[in-house]
């Protein structure tokens, strides 16, 4: 697996992850719009050619915004989000940034574990923030404390 900058011909393979894994996917506009964004950060993982997951993040003002982390189902479970992660901190760190924030729904324990696992903490709650009035927890990670 290696992780490298998304293009726009990773889209086709990245709208597939998309549908699979959020109830309201991104169109491929969206992405288009995204990796040409002068504050975008995407990244996928790649096996053989095909990216089966990615991340994004804004970085702005010495902020860093997580806007999505999507793994294929077949490939979860296996580090990827992981390495991603990793990858987005170092950015990060490169950027100076003073903190990276993220929302996850209150009921994806999985996914909070893993963010705890790298320091993030919740800071916050967004009520009824999912299409389904599902609560989002405000998860941050603060550098140089």
């Amino acid at each position: 697996m290696q992780i490298v900058k998304m293009t726009k011909e990773h889209i086709p393979d990245i709208l597939k992850v998309e549908s699979e894994c959020f109830s309201d996917p991104w169109s491929e506009a969206m992405f288009l719009e995204e990796i040409s964004g002068k504050f975008s950060h995407y990244y996928v993982a790649e096996i053989e050619g095909e990216a089966i997951a990615y991340m994004g993040m804004w970085s702005l003002s010495g902020e860093g915004h997580i806007t999505n982390v999507a793994v294929a189902g077949n490939h979860r479970r296996k580090g990827i989000a992981k390495s991603l992660i990793e990858h987005f901190i170092d950015i990060a760190r490169k950027e100076n940034l003073e903190f990276m924030t993220l929302e996850v729904r209150a009921s994806n324990i999985a996914a909070i574990s893993l963010y705890e696992s790298f320091g993030f903490t919740q800071v916050g709650v967004r009520k009824k923030y999912y299409e389904n009035s599902e609560d989002a927890l405000l998860l941050t990670k603060f550098f140089g404390e």
